[in-house]
């Protein structure tokens, strides 16, 4: 029998530079508060278009295969661990935090990579009583197909097992069924922190958190990642669809794909397509990047996502934009993410102007926690912490002493110098340059999650 807690992620070992080598950064990409969904479609159906096609398909499928190397196997990963252990992250992301792109600093993390092929998993889950946590089950396709935490299962300690597609036997006496749609498929923990003085107590309910399988799966033997090798990016995601089938769903996008060598039952390229792959791979990266603009509704310069987020079905433009800018996003009864990249005016945010977001007393809705933190936004459109003299990276319904109006609203200020006297208290320090805001809500209530309720546009001060 197996059994598995281990580690602290990224937080020593292999460099950056390294790690990029061996294709472990996130690909190039842009804010979701930039994405467009109708320019992904692809009308045509000549072998270009089905390639571009087969890239949107597929970026989600190797993304995701990339990181599960990264955790599991990658030789640069001192601290990588092997399936059905959990890899830990001790501390709150800041500035030097580089790795992936748009951190946060309301949970701490954990990541297991589960095999189910030879079996069932345990999950045994301690205590949380009521600190928010959370537990989501990520399939080969980036699809959520499960959940254990606070608003799925609540706070008490309970015992689960994760079963694979179509296992119907008895479980073990009070242990709950856990399904994933697919044989590999994810584990990410998301725990509420206060604060660095609340690492202790964290740290302890993520070393309670245990996996244990009867039966040892194999090594995994995952192709190592090389995000500009176009045949690698195709016989990965080949890879992935052999050993996780993929939904009936999907089989009519896969027999066109067949045509530029996707698939489960597709070989090695053949010659006229590896000259096709390797004469547009390129384009279709750029493709994606430069189509992806207005993605989802806009409203007061706020960027409110699809309601299909984390469960994609055949929405494959929608999953490859959240791809492109990170994996395993919650689906909306969990957390609604609203970004914000333009003013009341309609100009870009940038550091050299001063600015002020007004909530209104009791937003945003939510029956758990918020938090609005700002990037700056990276040549490559990546999203990251900026130094600054407070080292606030975000504004929450935890920060310390925060002041409210008279009736009850919150005002935000987002510049660069402090803004002086009794409003420093409110400061959210601006990067130099172009930056972004993302609103994060857990737990929202029905009025964000069906979008009566709205942000006011960020405001530029004098």
């Amino acid at each position: 029998m197996t059994s598995g807690t281990n580690g602290t992620i990224f937080s020593r070992g292999a460099s950056r530079r390294d790690i990029l080598r061996q294709g472990f950064a996130l690909p190039a990409a842009a804010s979701l508060a930039m994405l467009t969904k109708s320019s992904f479609a692809i009308a045509a159906d000549d072998d270009l278009a089905t390639l571009h096609l087969a890239y949107r398909y597929g970026l989600p499928l190797y993304d995701n295969a990339r990181v599960t190397y990264l955790v599991s196997q990658s030789p640069l990963n001192p601290l990588r661990v092997a399936p059905n252990f959990f890899l830990h992250g001790r501390k709150l992301a800041d500035y030097h935090s580089r790795l992936v792109t748009t951190p946060n600093t309301d949970t701490l993390y954990s990541v297991a990579i589960v095999d189910l092929t030879a079996g069932p998993v345990l999950l045994k889950v301690p205590e949380f009583g009521k600190r928010y946590y959370s537990i989501a089950l990520i399939d080969a396709f980036t699809n959520n197909s499960d959940y254990v935490g606070s608003r799925a299962t609540g706070g008490q300690a309970a015992t689960y097992v994760i079963v694979p597609p179509g296992y119907d036997k008895a479980l073990p006496d009070g242990a709950k069924r856990l399904h994933a749609n697919t044989p590999h498929t994810t584990l990410l923990v998301r725990i509420l922190i206060d604060g660095p003085d609340d690492y202790d107590d964290v740290h302890d309910l993520q070393n309670g958190l245990k996996l244990t399988q009867a039966n040892t799966p194999p090594a995994p033997s995952l192709i190592a990642p090389d995000p500009r090798d176009p045949e690698n990016f195709v016989a990965l995601v080949n890879q992935v669809l052999r050993i996780n089938p993929p939904p009936a769903a999907d089989q009519a996008a896969l027999k066109r794909l067949a045509a530029v060598g996707v698939g489960a039952e597709s070989g090695a390229l053949t010659a006229s397509q590896k000259a096709l792959w390797a004469k547009y791979f390129d384009e279709a990266q750029k493709a994606l990047l430069a189509e992806i603009h207005g993605f989802g509704a806009t409203h007061d310069g706020w960027t409110y996502l699809p309601s299909d987020v984390g469960n994609f079905g055949t929405d494959y433009a929608t999953r490859a934009a959240i791809a492109i800018t990170g994996l395993w996003v919650n689906i909306p009864a969990e957390a609604v993410y609203t970004f914000a990249g333009l003013d009341s005016k309609g100009e870009k945010l940038v550091g050299s102007k001063n600015y002020r977001l007004r909530l209104p007393a009791g937003a945003p809705p939510t029956d758990s926690f918020w938090s609005l933190s700002i990037y700056e936004v990276e040549p490559d459109g990546r999203l990251f912490f900026t130094d600054n003299p407070l080292h606030r990276y975000a504004i929450s319904d935890r920060t310390q002493g925060l002041k409210k109006n008279a009736d009850g609203s919150l005002d935000i200020f987002i510049q660069r110098a402090s803004p002086g006297g009794d409003k420093e208290s409110n400061w959210l320090p601006a990067p130099e340059g172009d930056f972004r805001l993302v609103a994060r809500a857990y737990l929202p209530r029905p009025e964000l999650l069906d979008g009566r309720f709205k942000y006011p546009s960020v405001e530029p001060v004098a």
